[in-house]
């Protein structure tokens, strides 16, 4: 007869073989259910009373069990762990059965930790791993950086999704645009950090630094692999979430909570305070002269586009101080402290992928050359204003020949061009898109995004012919061939064609057709667009 199984209880096998060896099958079957039922003589009398109702012996046992079980799970959390590993190496010699499982869960939930074989044995069963507690699964994480990535993957691609979302800004589930959306940089980064990604991830993780660890192991090798910002920005977001909760257990041991956390402040104040200055130079300093490890982390919390533009705006306000007190950028000390930190940033991806452990080093033309040409524009912009002055194109024209040798320049006349746009200044934007080169087709998609946000907010300055065909035509056609682009140019042409020249719109139309290359869903708006722009020409 075939033996018991290795918890001693007769399995299908032992069954099996007992009515095949026996002489009378019914007298084997009374035997097995007198030796291995529930031995209690109060139960005899219950047994037909059950028989009346239907209720079959099978049902009944299976309710004795879930009491039973039941009973356990509440006296689990009393015993000692010496008692409750011993029950686990029982429990877990029957946990591939379904009545059973949830007795071996409970016990491994109590034990932290967990035996790390029970751990291996847990991993190589998805049905068992699938129901655990998230305190096991994450004592099997940082054991196991697949697994991890498994479940992390789909999480991360979601947030990615979502932060594309917010800068595609209209794109609806009918397919029509949606343009009262809050513009990228106006959400709080609190609020941000309160989304269902974030929370999610922070409950993965709950109080393991491994686990931590590991994620921002992730988050920087899937930014070195597709270039994407908001990587970088949930960088941040990861590290500042367990702040606000107060998990002392991760923030504290992460070497850049301190840098963060004065950066997120810049970013919550939308100003670089002088109050941080000295803080954050001692970071600059500590990291590129003594502790090189933390030059990665810092240079991807700087790329972060919240950084980035919080850093552009104080630049910004500092040129104007310049302007006003006729000083000059090469004498100012925190004009070259804010330089510094948005060139880091902006190097970010070479730093991390080519393993740099060497402060990027500012052009010295960008100091003593192109930072007094954009003060001269900014002279010139204010004395339009007061005086009502004409542009000279002089100034632009030598920041923009210089765009394609300095990415810190690049960045710098972006931002003057959303500046501009901001103030509504037609006449500078007249003037400068129409010199931007195709070559800054490689300009991020944050950009585009806030530049039509701006361009949203005009309404009868659109009836300018020539305003229309700087801005379509001279400038945004050249990046049509981005789909991304184009969704823009899109979302923008789908609320401004009702202000514009009606033969204008018919020119500019033309030029926002998709091409081959382009997905069926920016083909679909292209065509709700032209029926839109077809009615309101009809009406």
């Amino acid at each position: 007869m075939s033996s018991k199984n290795k918890v001693n209880i007769p399995d299908s096998n032992f069954i099996r073989d007992m009515l095949h060896s026996c002489e009378n099958a019914i007298a084997a079957i009374n035997k097995f259910q007198i030796e291995n039922g529930l031995q209690m003589s109060s139960l005899d009398p219950v047994f037909p009373l059950l028989d009346l109702h239907g209720v079959t012996r099978c049902q009944f046992h299976h309710s004795v069990i879930k009491l039973l079980r039941d009973k356990v799970n509440k006296t689990l959390p009393t015993l000692p762990r010496e008692s409750l590993e011993k029950l686990l190496k029982q429990a877990f010699a029957q946990i591939d059965r379904a009545e059973l499982l949830p007795v071996g869960l409970e016990i491994m939930k109590l034990l932290n930790p967990v035996p790390e074989q029970y751990l291996k044995k847990v991993a190589a069963m998805p049905e068992v791993y699938k129901q655990c507690s998230i305190e096991v699964k994450r004592q099997v994480w940082e054991n196991n950086q697949l697994l991890f990535g498994d479940e992390v993957r789909p999480i991360l691609n979601k947030y990615i999704w979502e932060k594309d979302m917010e800068l595609h800004k209209g794109s609806t589930d009918d397919g029509n645009l949606n343009i009262s959306l809050p513009p990228f940089f106006s959400i709080a980064p609190r609020k941000r950090r309160e989304s269902e990604v974030i929370k999610q991830l922070r409950e993965m993780i709950g109080p393991s630094f491994p686990l931590y660890q590991m994620m921002l192991l992730f988050v920087r090798t899937l930014y070195q692999r597709n270039k994407t910002p908001h990587f970088c920005t949930l960088r941040t977001d990861m590290l500042m979430t367990f702040h606000d909760h107060k998990l002392q257990d991760i923030y504290k041991q992460d070497p850049c909570h301190d840098f963060a956390f004065y950066i997120q402040f810049a970013v919550n104040e939308r100003r670089v305070h002088d109050k941080i200055i000295p803080r954050l130079k001692q970071f600059y300093i500590k990291a590129f002269s003594g502790e090189p490890d933390n030059i990665n982390d810092m240079a991807i919390i700087l790329a972060d586009p919240y950084v980035q533009n919080v850093f552009h705006i104080e630049i910004f306000s500092q040129l104007h101080k310049m302007v006003e007190g006729q000083s000059l950028p090469r004498d100012d000390e925190k004009l070259h402290f804010l330089l510094k930190f948005v060139n880091l940033g902006i190097n970010s991806w070479s730093i991390v992928n080519d393993e740099v452990t060497e402060e990027p080093k500012l052009h010295k033309s960008t100091v003593r050359e192109h930072l007094p040409l954009l003060m001269i524009c900014l002279t010139e912009d204010l004395l339009h204003q007061e005086l009502g002055s004409r542009y000279r194109d002089v100034a632009v024209s030598n920041l923009i020949s210089a765009i394609s040798k300095d990415r810190l320049v690049k960045c710098l006349l972006m931002h003057y061009v959303l500046v501009t746009a901001e103030k509504k200044n037609l006449e500078r934007l007249i003037m400068m898109l129409p010199l931007i080169p195709e070559s800054v087709s490689t300009l991020d998609e944050v950009f585009v995004h806030v530049l039509v946000s701006h361009l949203l907010q005009l309404t009868s300055e659109w009836a300018k012919v020539d305003f229309c065909k700087a801005v379509f035509t001279h400038f945004l056609h050249k990046y049509c061939s981005e789909e991304v682009m184009l969704r823009h140019v899109l979302r923008l042409l789908w609320t401004v064609h009702v202000h514009m020249p009606r033969d204008t719109v018919t020119d500019i139309l033309p030029l926002t057709a998709p091409q081959s290359q382009h997905s069926k869903e920016v083909s679909d708006l292209f065509k709700q667009l032209s029926e839109r722009i077809e009615l309101a020409v009809d009406g």
